[in-house]
């Protein structure tokens, strides 16, 4: 029987590299790797409004959203870009928002990529469940289109905005209106990067560790991403991995030659930077060490049972932010034989 074909468009992570590279083959299927042809947003935003590839890297957030109307792809507990992004939220101190003072950005306006992404998910959930500010206690403004979104696909797939929350779609970039002052704060600059600042065709990198006016909400990122991981045991998932349904219907085995082959590409991943850190991490060896302390030996863990409880958090806050309805059983989102695997792997 010759094997399936099946498009696959991903962000080349380092535990997914001998996948891509062909090191690794699932078995009774050729992927045809793409990369991932406009990033993040046009993947995802092609993804939700043309199911354009077989397989891909999915936001969370629009993966909860979408397949509670039957969108036709199932997820495999395969999860990218896990990260504690409430800590990533920068301020104005000229806004009147102290650092260390969460509670200080009601009635702020606040910057963000796309309101329904992964990264505004994640914040605004742990923003409520843990210093109690709501959604609707801040002014957001979206720097993706009113259309070409993840919240624009799903509109046009008939989802509608949650009621209470007050959205604005910026009429330029959000670093332009960040250090003019029309924001307050903006949720998503990671540790190291700049604002990125239009200036007529040009796009100016702007670094915020030298503007004494911009710094982090939290003072120490590091310290208090490690605070709720410990409270929680959860590191938040923000990408994963969806699969075209139709595909598993025709051929159920698909799931789990996926799952062991992407098991496979993150073992061999794991085992050589233990073995050989990448030279340009100064401290490499005692970096890893410390994560492993921390997270213990597989911070990025696969399958369902291991994620079962960020996947409830995701939908609790899927369901409060008014994306989903309700909290969706695994037997509607996860292949059935992933479920079964999982089953005779207990």
């Amino acid at each position: 029987m010759p094997d399936i074909k099946m498009s696959f468009a991903m962000t080349p992570y380092d535990r997914v590299i001998p996948l891509i590279n062909g090191e690794v083959k699932p078995d009774g299927i050729e992927l045809e790797y793409v990369g991932m042809p406009g990033a993040v947003p046009r993947v995802f935003y092609e993804q939700i409004k043309f199911q354009r590839y077989d397989i891909s890297e999915m936001s969370m957030s629009s993966y909860l959203r979408l397949r509670s109307i039957e969108w036709p792809y199932r997820m495999l507990p395969v999860f990218h870009n896990r990260n504690f992004s409430y800590t990533f939220i920068h301020i104005r101190l000229g806004s009147g928002i102290r650092q260390d003072h969460p509670e200080d950005l009601k009635g702020k306006r606040i910057g963000i990529g796309d309101y329904q992404q992964s990264l505004g998910l994640w914040t605004r959930g742990i923003l409520q469940m843990e210093f109690d500010i709501k959604p609707e206690d801040m002014v957001w403004y979206q720097e993706r289109g009113e259309h070409f979104s993840h919240t624009g696909a799903s509109r046009e797939a008939g989802m509608a905005l949650p009621s209470k929350v007050q959205l604005n779609y910026a009429n330029t970039d959000l670093g332009s209106m960040y250090l003019n002052g029309e924001l307050d704060a903006n949720a998503g600059i990671g540790f190291g990067m700049g604002l990125v600042r239009n200036s007529g065709i040009d796009r100016e990198h702007v670094g915020v560790s030298d503007n004494p006016d911009i710094v982090t909400l939290f003072p120490d990122p590091r310290r208090e991403s490690i605070r709720f991981f410990n409270k929680t045991g959860i590191y938040p998932p923000h990408h994963t991995t969806a699969v075209r349904e139709s595909i598993l219907d025709r051929h159920p085995w698909v799931a789990i030659s996926l799952m062991e082959a992407f098991e496979e590409s993150k073992r061999i991943a794991n085992d050589r930077i233990h073995r050989m850190p990448p030279s340009l991490m100064v401290f490499g060896e005692q970096y890893l060490r410390e994560i492993e302390e921390i997270f213990g030996a597989d911070p990025f863990k696969y399958g369902i049972k291991a994620n079962a409880k960020a996947l409830d958090m995701a939908q609790t806050f899927s369901v409060e932010q008014e994306l989903t309805e309700r909290k969706q059983p695994f037997d509607e989102i996860f292949p059935q034989e992933v479920i079964i695997r999982e089953e005779r792997q207990s």
